[in-house]
């Protein structure tokens, strides 16, 4: 196949009833993607501490972790409060649906515009949808369906305008572009695609003085979003979670820059670039299989030289999300690849078509009647793979069983006493993530709503909110036998000293611990047990009691 051959086909595909059939096919899209999302939805609270960290800010009007997400977390918030049914945890996870399918509509418009071709747009669309993680995405919360939405649409109109060049098309992507940042401060790295689809279609256009106070304004007042840390930080009383929470303006400044996350973001050393490029590589192939990354270089090489300026906006784009992860020092970068995808997609599309195109001409070369048998032969060939993707995918994906954390919170919370203080373990253990699932749970149920969280005994965070919801160790050390203190994790150095009265649920199953004494030795060296209860309380209970 020579790259000869595939530009001029590319893009002659479009009729006069094109618009129809993408509403058409859309719709299908839409009903087919938003069936199997909501099939396939997480109950509730969970899965990640930052799901839960998102479902609590929503529920409490709090601020997440720096630099706030406060976009994300107003639409979240129309979900929670806004919303007639479910419980509010399940109501933010639809969020994550509508973000998913909102994506995959658009991405079908952006191929289209790409290849002027109905069919070539339907199967990019597909493509992305059935793609393992972000399908898996969609089905809780998560950042990412959101942002990959609005950049997705970014994306759609800097083509339009690209084609178009209108002033309301060029405001209109600067809204767009500026409100990626109230829901992932890294959509800084798209700048460069941004720039290059403006400068390059009316630089005198973004150049006008009048045009770029107007752009300047339209910035600004998306920003004052952010205003939303100070007012919720400052508060009296200030929000029940505030993760992070700055308690002045150099404190606010440093959360709106993000520094938590400084060592973090381009933090890989550099040695590692090369490993990582290629495990993100493995990834791609995951979602895409190797015949869709194939594709997708096809697709590439076929659109830069039909549509040069076109295709380097959309992939100055991929490879500044590719960079960005490539280079992000976490342990689960590869949920952060998401738009990766996004923009991978409309390359399998217009490399399928590219291929089609030049076995078309060959076979018209050989004998013209045989291009409809062809065409069909391909379209079931076609059919049948994504089928069996979507078999493969759906059980990974499937969240909808995962009720575990609520039945056993639902069970735990009523066994609190009132004024109960729970302790957080070690951030290395599963009681640290399942400490922020009580702490929703407690509010978003009315389940011990005045129940106090005790943070890290070694004093690596601060509390995630004020008192009295939330205490440091420190705080609350000198007054542990004056309340009801539980824990739920026994990896904890604290535990060694303590003696525990199990909590079972109604199979006797221990789901927590209540702290009712402590160990202590006398001078002779003899141990023995210093009670936190009355007498009446622990002779009732001692021959059920622990000391680990």
């Amino acid at each position: 196949m020579s790259s000869s051959k595939l530009a001029p086909n590319l893009g002659s595909n479009s009729t006069k009833d094109a618009g129809r059939w993408l509403w058409i096919t859309g719709a299908l899209i839409a009903a087919l993607t938003g069936f199997l999302y909501y099939r396939t939805l997480h109950p509730g609270v969970g899965p990640y501490l930052d799901s839960i960290q998102f479902q609590m800010t929503t529920l409490v009007w709090g601020v997440s972790h720096p630099p706030g997400y406060p976009l994300y977390n107003w639409l979240g918030a129309l979900f929670v409060h806004g919303l007639p049914f479910g419980n509010p945890a399940f109501r933010l996870n639809l969020l994550s649906v509508v973000g998913a399918v909102t994506t995959v509509l658009l991405i079908q418009r952006v191929t289209y515009r790409l290849t002027r071709s109905v069919t070539a747009a339907t199967l990019g669309a597909l493509s992305l949808a059935l793609a393992v993680r972000f399908w898996y995405q969609a089905t809780y919360t998560e950042l990412y369906p959101v942002y990959n939405a609005i950049v997705a649409g970014t994306w759609l109109v800097l083509l339009v305008f690209m084609e178009t060049p209108r002033e309301r098309l060029y405001f209109l992507a600067v809204l767009l572009y500026a409100l990626t940042f109230g829901v992932n401060v890294p959509a800084i790295v798209l700048l460069p695609m941004w720039l290059w689809a403006v400068l390059t279609t009316d630089h005198k256009l973004v150049l006008r003085p009048r045009n770029v106070a107007i752009a300047t304004a339209i910035v600004v007042l998306v920003a004052l979003q952010y205003l939303w840390v100070p007012l919720r930080a400052f508060a009296v009383p200030p929000a029940p979670l505030c993760n992070f929470c700055p308690s002045d303006w150099q404190g606010v400044f440093d959360f709106w820059r993000g520094k938590q996350w400084w060592h973090i973001s381009f933090g890989l050393p550099s040695q590692y670039w090369l490993q990582r490029w290629a495990d993100s590589g493995y990834q791609l192939a995951l979602q895409f299989w190797p015949v869709g990354v194939m594709l997708g270089g096809v697709g590439a090489l076929a659109l830069l030289r039909a549509r040069f300026r076109m295709a380097v906006t959309g992939l100055l784009g991929l490879v500044a999300s590719w960079f960005f992860v490539s280079t992000y020092a976490v342990v689960d970068w590869d949920d952060f690849m998401t738009p990766v995808y996004v923009f991978f997609a409309p390359l399998i599309a217009a490399g399928l078509q590219a291929v089609w195109h030049t076995l078309r001409d060959a076979i018209r070369e050989w004998d013209v009647r045989w291009v409809p048998r062809v065409c069909g032969v391909g379209l079931a060939a076609v059919a049948v793979f994504l089928i069996l993707v979507l078999r493969n995918n759906y059980p990974i994906a499937d969240q909808s069983h995962k009720t575990d954390w609520h039945a056993w919170a639902r069970e735990l919370l009523p066994q609190f006493e009132e004024g109960a203080w729970l302790l957080t373990p070690p951030t290395a253990t599963d009681g640290f993530v399942q400490t922020w699932v009580l702490r929703y749970i407690s509010w978003a149920e009315d389940l011990r709503p005045e129940l106090t969280v005790v943070y890290l005994a070694d004093g690596s965070f601060d509390p995630p909110g004020p008192a009295p919801y939330y205490l440091t160790w420190e705080e609350a050390a000198p007054r542990l036998r004056d309340h009801p203190v539980y824990l739920i994790e026994l990896n904890d150095p604290r535990v060694e000293d303590w003696v525990l009265q199990p909590i079972k649920r109604y199979d006797g199953w221990t789901i927590g611990y209540r702290v009712v004494g402590e160990r202590a030795t006398n001078g002779e060296g003899e141990s023995g047990m210093i009670p936190w209860v009355d007498e009446a309380t622990w002779l009732l209970i001692r021959d059920e009691l622990i000391a680990p």
